[in-house]
């Protein structure tokens, strides 16, 4: 399922990490019709001054917030999702770290950001890294765009997994019964 890392050199607090988690996962699970159970965010703090970052063989000390996330890929999963889930992730960086409102909040007075302190806060790149393959706790990872049949063919299992305790499963299970879009899921 999508793993989406995020190597940042700007500090950041537990708050803005939540914030930011929560955008991503809302809306990955939003674009694609999946359960949010199946979103990771992980977080690599990375200090620009250690000389790790190389741009056309030279080393740089300059910001180093990017956001690379691992996703199946499909043809139903075209550019233009990417693209467009891409620039709103972007955009949730900014509100994340306070660089632009939350929307229905424009018209909130912002204090000026030191141009210094906007640099060290730019988002550099996100990218998306595509695969077709894997496992996760014991189950092939589904085709994407095919997590219906996949989760309808587990079910059992899943349930099975949620009554040993399984908190992760029990959340998954719970989502799909409830959220409108995934309905359909349900058996």
């Amino acid at each position: 399922m999508p793993f989406y890392n995020v190597e940042h050199s700007f500090p950041l607090t537990l708050e803005q990490k939540s914030h930011l988690a929560d955008r991503i996962t809302k809306l990955h699970a939003q674009t694609f019709t999946t359960p949010s159970i199946f979103v990771q965010v992980k977080y690599y703090q990375q200090d620009a001054s250690s000389h790790n970052h190389f741009v056309g063989g030279k080393s740089r000390d300059e910001t180093t917030n990017r956001i690379i996330a691992y996703v199946r890929s499909s043809a139903e999963r075209k550019k233009e999702h990417f693209d467009k889930l891409a620039e709103q992730i972007e955009n949730a960086w900014y509100i994340a770290l306070g660089e632009r409102a939350e929307e229905g909040d424009e018209g909130k007075q912002k204090k000026e950001t030191p141009q210094r302190e906007k640099d060290a806060k730019e988002l550099l790149s996100i990218g998306f890294v595509g695969g077709l393959v894997g496992r996760e706790k014991g189950f092939l990872l589904p085709e994407a765009g095919k997590e219906e049949q996949w989760i309808k063919s587990y079910r059992k299992d899943f349930e099975k997994r949620a009554e040993l305790g399984d908190e992760g499963i029990k959340d998954m299970l719970e989502e799909i019964d409830t959220r409108e879009d995934l309905k359909s899921w349900r058996t």
